[in-house]
C-alpha cells in the first residue's frame, strides 16, 4: 500500500489478500443442490458446484469427506459446512467445504424405504393383484401435465401411430404442492369413466420432483383403481410407490405407449404375414391354370395338324368313286355326305368342348379376384379385431365394424340389427 496525500492506495494483490482473509473469518451452513462434482487433476480434491433455484456456488471438498460418495452426489440436496476463500490470481471466490451431509431428501429416501416395506408387507405389490392390459384397447386416459413433453411423446406413439385409439386427457399438476390432491381427486373420477386403460405419466425428476408419485394416498388410490393402469415415470433408477402398485410400469411415456400398442403391431404383422400367404396362393393358382391353358392350346394345335389333310383324302375318295358304276357312285355319295357330316360333328364338338373349358376357366380366374367380387357391388365386412363378418349373430348394436369397398374401407359403428 503506498499513500498519495490523504488517500490510500492498494494493489490489486493487496485487495485479493484483504478479501481473502476477511473471507475466511467466516463460517456457513449451506443447503442446495450438486449440479456438478469432479476431480481436480491427480489431486484428492473435488470441484462441486452447488445450486439452488436462482444461483450457483463453486465449491471445493476434499475426498476424504466424500467417502466414496462422489459417483452418487449429483443432482442431491445436501448441507455443507465451510468458509468462503478467495483464489488470489484470478480474484475468483469458492467455498470450502469441511462438513457434508444429505439435506431433506436423504431423510425422505429413508422415509420411502420404510413406507416401501411397510406396503410390500400388506401385499399392495403382489402379482395376484396385478390387472391384465387390454390387447387392443381403444378408450385410452392419460394422466399428465398436458401439452407436457410425456403427453406429445405418449401421443406421438399412440393416436398419431393408430387413429383407431380414443385419447383422453386428465390434465393434472404432476409436481408442487398441488400435485397431490390432484391426482386424489381426478384418478378416482377417470377410473369410473369405462377407459380401457389408464396411463399415468411424467418426466423425470430429482427425488424432491417425484414427491406425489411416492405419497401413500397416491399409491393406495392407484391400488384400488378397477381399470387397468400403467405408471411411467421418465426416469430408470429408483422405483416409485406409484409404479410398485400399477399393474404395469414402463420407464418413459414411450415405453407406455408401447405397452398399450403392442397388441395392434402384433395384429398387423399377423395381417402381412396372411397377405404373404395368399398372395403365393394366387400366384401359384394363376401359375396353374396358364399351364392349363397352354395344355389346351397344344391339343386345338394337334387336332388342327391331324385333319388338315382331310380334303386331299376326301379328293382322292371321290375319284375313286366316279369310276364305278353309278349305283356305287350313288351309295358312296351317301356315304361320303355322311362321312362329312360325321367329322364336321366330331371336330366341331371337340373344339367346343375345349372352348368351352377355356371359358370355364377364363371365369373361374375372373371370379377368384377379390378386386373383382368388390367391383360387382359386395363388401367384406371385419369387426374390431379383423375378423371377417358372416353372421348377423356376431356382432350386437354398438360395436365397430370395417366394411372394405373396392376403392377403401369404411369405418362404421353399428345401430341396429334386423
Amino acid at each position: 500500500m503506498k499513500q498519495i496525500g490523504d488517500k490510500k492506495i492498494f494493489s490489486v494483490t493487496e485487495i485479493n489478500a484483504i478479501a481473502k482473509e476477511t473471507l475466511e473469518l467466516l463460517t456457513f451452513w449451506v443447503e442446495g443442490e450438486i449440479a456438478e462434482c469432479e476431480q481436480i487433476s491427480s489431486y484428492n480434491f473435488y470441484k462441486i458446484i452447488l445450486k439452488d433455484e436462482k444461483t450457483i456456488l463453486p465449491s471445493v471438498v476434499s475426498g476424504e469427506i466424500l467417502k466414496g460418495k462422489q459417483d452418487t452426489l449429483r443432482g442431491k440436496r445436501v448441507l455443507v459446512y465451510g468458509n468462503l476463500t478467495l483464489w488470489e490470481p484470478r480474484g475468483q471466490y469458492q467455498f470450502r467445504i469441511y462438513q457434508l451431509e444429505e439435506s431433506g431428501e436423504g431423510i425422505f429416501q429413508k422415509e420411502l424405504e420404510e413406507l416401501i416395506k411397510k406396503l410390500m408387507s400388506q401385499g399392495l405389490f403382489d402379482e395376484k393383484y396385478k390387472k391384465q392390459i387390454p390387447l387392443y384397447p381403444i378408450k385410452v386416459c392419460i394422466v399428465t401435465s398436458y401439452k407436457s413433453a410425456a403427453w406429445n411423446d405418449f401421443k406421438s406413439h399412440t393416436v398419431d401411430e393408430f387413429s383407431l385409439i380414443q385419447l383422453y386427457t386428465a390434465d393434472v399438476r404432476v409436481q408442487g404442492k398441488q400435485s397431490i390432491p390432484n391426482l386424489l381427486k381426478i384418478l378416482p373420477y377417470a377410473d369410473n369413466k369405462g377407459f380401457d386403460v389408464i396411463v399415468i405419466t411424467r418426466g423425470g425428476g430429482s427425488i424432491e420432483d417425484l414427491a406425489a408419485f411416492n405419497n401413500e394416498k397416491v399409491a393406495r388410490c392407484i391400488f384400488k383403481m378397477k381399470t387397468p393402469t400403467i405408471v411411467a415415470i421418465g426416469h430408470e433408477h429408483n422405483q416409485s410407490l406409484a409404479e410398485w402398485v400399477a399393474d404395469k410400469r414402463a420407464s418413459t411415456p414411450t415405453g407406455a405407449a408401447y405397452l398399450i400398442t403392442q397388441g395392434y403391431y402384433q395384429y398387423i404383422e399377423k395381417l402381412q404375414g396372411y397377405k404373404r400367404y395368399y398372395n403365393n396362393k394366387f400366384d401359384q393358382l394363376i401359375y396353374s391354370n396358364i399351364q392349363n391353358l397352354s395344355y389346351l392350346h397344344n391339343q386345338l394345335e394337334s387336332i388342327k395338324i391331324k385333319y388338315q389333310y382331310l380334303p386331299d383324302m376326301l379328293e382322292k375318295l371321290r375319284e375313286s368313286i366316279i369310276r364305278h358304276d353309278k349305283r356305287l357312285i350313288f351309295e358312296s355319295d351317301l356315304k361320303l355326305i355322311s362321312l362329312m357330316n360325321q367329322i364336321k360333328k366330331e371336330i366341331i364338338g371337340q373344339i367346343g368342348g375345349k372352348n368351352n373349358i377355356l371359358y370355364t376357366l377364363n371365369k373361374s380366374l375372373t371370379l377368384l379376384s377379390p378386386k373383382n367380387t368388390l367391383m360387382r357391388g359386395y363388401s367384406i365386412t371385419t369387426n374390431v379385431h379383423g375378423q371377417i363378418v358372416r353372421s348377423i349373430k356376431a356382432i350386437v348394436a354398438g360395436d365397430t365394424i370395417g366394411v372394405k369397398l373396392t376403392d377403401g374401407k369404411i369405418i362404421s359403428k353399428v345401430v341396429a340389427k334386423e
